[in-house]
């Protein structure tokens, strides 16, 4: 009798289990609830919380009930009787747009579990509506400039002036930043860009090339060093052109040697093709 009393007061003192707990982390650079952050960045999720004998740990990032990114781990330093504190980070890369739930869930070995979940926004990154393949027709339009020796100075208008452009651009390193490939013609130029809202501002655009010449009658070809200052404007997929060049180069023929100033606007469009 003396015995079973005994093994029934063991039995009524054993600790009953405790759940486990989980809260966000904050610390270490970890997103929090309604952190603004770019689509395909990478971001820290961290949980921190207690258990006994924690066994897993599972984060879920989901957006309308589709999961866009998970992971779990095995718990193997938090075999404890007593409740442990834990800290637990992981690193996602997802691309999203809007509202995606994060939700972290331990587990232990009596199969309690703790669970939280936040929610961040996702937002396109201002460089990335850009991104892509444009064809089309720049617009020329100014004046040519020749100052040649023992001549009156010559200058010859053109108004837009058609020229061919393959515009290839690629995200740059910050989420401002584009870079790109230029093809003018049988010229290719390497060239960023800033974006601020639908307009990328191109910067340092500076090309060589030959134009022909109408010299008294004779057709001749003089190698231009031009500069531009070019702005796109994203419309409905075409990127509008505005802009300004700028560029001189040297003559000779014969007897004769001068100078040939070319200076005028960019205009026209670009289709973003597939």
């Amino acid at each position: 009798m003396a015995c079973c009393i005994g093994l029934m007061l063991l039995a009524s003192c054993k600790k009953d289990p405790v759940a486990p707990t989980i809260n966000i982390y904050t610390d270490m650079g970890c997103v929090t609830e309604n952190a603004q952050v770019y689509s395909g960045d990478t971001i820290l999720v961290g949980f921190t919380g207690t258990g006994e004998n924690l066994t897993q740990i599972q984060i879920v990032l989901s957006q309308n009930g589709t999961v866009l990114a998970n992971h779990s781990d095995n718990f193997r330093m938090l075999q404890s009787d007593q409740a442990a504190p834990f800290t637990y980070t992981h690193a996602f890369v997802v691309e999203a747009s809007g509202a995606v739930t994060i939700e972290g869930t331990v587990t232990d070995a009596n199969g309690l579990t703790a669970s939280k979940s936040f929610s961040i926004n996702y937002n396109e990154k201002p460089n990335a509506k850009f991104i892509g393949n444009y064809e089309g027709n720049a617009l020329a339009t100014g004046s040519y400039k020749a100052e040649i020796s023992g001549m009156d100075p010559i200058q010859q208008e053109f108004t837009d002036r058609e020229v061919p452009v393959i515009l290839g651009i690629a995200a740059g390193e910050d989420m401002n930043k584009v870079d790109a490939t230029c093809q003018v013609g049988d010229r290719t130029m390497t060239i960023t860009g800033t974006v601020e809202g639908n307009v990328v501002s191109f910067e340092g655009i500076d090309d060589v090339y030959t134009i022909n010449y109408d010299f008294n009658g004779m057709n001749i070809e003089v190698p231009i060093n031009m500069t531009y200052t070019i702005q796109g404007t994203l419309d409905d997929g075409k990127l509008m052109l505005d802009g300004t060049c700028k560029g001189n180069g040297e003559i000779h023929l014969f007897i004769y040697n001068g100078t040939l100033e070319l200076e005028g606007t960019i205009g026209g469009s670009l289709t973003k093709v597939e």
